[in-house]
């Protein structure tokens, strides 16, 4: 193996495979780097066993090849490289010789035929979304996705597809969110459900440009993202999902609408106090055009009155902290609409006039 490429964009590829490599695994093999040179340049692969990140570089390939390398030890080498043009050369006992400016370092692999690689073939159907709109999808479900749980469904987003009506949904038995889409020009259907840790992957894939696309490919336990040069395989979680439709109240006796950023701070500013008790709890008094939040702790306690336009009767109720102050981070829009049944069933959040993005939240009860 022999090519030429660019520093930089070596040093980008090698960076953005790496974040799925294994770390720590009885799987010494998977510790490693894939270099593989061919007629269409240079591809750059790391894996866990269960998440494959492929990326493409442009390269002058003089020899092609391929070389399983030590990942930590590449990437270190190559980041700290000046800028500029990368020869690079593989001995027939697999010592990758790299030359840039006036650096050169010896790195010995090993053979790269010992390398799973992810399966090509298999697909099912295969459609196309704009980058931001998937980000967005992901960023605003994967907070209510728990990395562990009893029930192994629920640690994955769902993405369900249908008729041009995309969902994806994020569920932790405490706490679901779900952001919708219509997509006119996609008429297959698909239902998935993806780990969170790749969920979290394929958010840092994604452009906020939005002329770039991604491509989505199904098959029966196994998806594959495309995005630019660079191809992301990951393991789904069988299994059937929870019919998250069913999850929504039937009605609502009060509503009250907030501004989103006042709503946010008295939340962050609320949490400071309520982290440090025992139930973790904020409380929220509705009524007298106005929430008042509050919560006590060892440490002191705190009281945030936010003004809010409420249609019903007065209520008082209770919620763990992290919920609350995890769903602030991600919310948009100028204002939100806050509906409650009663102090012991679900609150549902949505930003006024967009019904695409839904939060909902169970209670925690209370003696008071």
């Amino acid at each position: 193996m022999k090519f030429r490429c660019n520093s930089r964009q070596l040093t980008e590829a090698i960076q953005t495979a790496i974040r799925v490599m294994a770390v720590r695994t009885p799987m010494e093999i998977l510790e490693g780097i894939l270099l593989d040179a061919d007629e269409k340049g240079l591809s750059v692969t790391a894996s866990d066993g269960n998440m494959t990140t492929v990326c493409r570089v442009d390269a002058e390939i003089e020899t092609d090849g391929a070389v399983l390398l030590p990942g930590r030890l590449l990437s270190e080498v190559v980041r700290r490289l000046p800028d500029g043009v990368i020869d690079a050369s593989l001995s027939n006992r697999f010592v990758l010789t790299i030359r840039c400016e006036g650096s050169r370092f010896n790195i010995t692999g090993r053979d790269a035929e010992e390398y799973p690689l992810p399966e090509e073939g298999g697909y099912l159907n295969t459609l196309s979304l704009p980058q931001p709109l998937l980000k967005e999808m992901i960023h605003l479900t994967s907070f209510a996705v728990p990395l562990e749980d009893q029930r192994v469904i629920l640690t994955g987003g769902y993405l369900n597809m249908e008729k041009g009506d995309i969902d994806m949904v994020g569920l932790d038995g405490f706490r679901m969110a779900v952001k919708s889409a219509k997509i006119s020009d996609v008429t297959s259907a698909a239902k998935a459900i993806i780990p969170c840790k790749a969920l979290d992957e394929i958010e840092k894939l994604m452009s906020d440009d939005e002329n770039s696309f991604v491509t989505l490919s199904f098959a029966h336990s196994r998806l594959k993202i495309e995005c630019g040069g660079t191809r992301f395989y990951t393991s789904l979680i069988e299994g059937e999902y929870i019919d998250y439709h069913r999850v929504m109240p039937a009605g609502f006796n009060i509503k009250a609408r907030v501004n989103a950023q006042e709503f946010s701070g008295c939340v962050e500013r609320a949490a400071l106090i309520a982290r440090g008790s025992r139930n973790n709890l904020i409380r929220f008094e509705i009524g007298d055009g106005a929430i008042v939040m509050s919560a006590n702790s060892e440490n002191g306690d705190v009281r945030e009155e936010l003004k809010a336009d409420i249609d019903g009767e007065d209520l008082t109720i209770s919620f763990n902290v992290k919920y609350l102050s995890e769903l602030a981070r991600v919310i948009t829009g100028d204002e939100l609409i806050l509906k409650f049944g009663s102090s012991v069933s679900p609150c549902v959040i949505t930003p006024a006039g967009d019904d695409s993005f839904t939060c909902l939240i169970l209670p925690v009860r209370t003696n008071v």
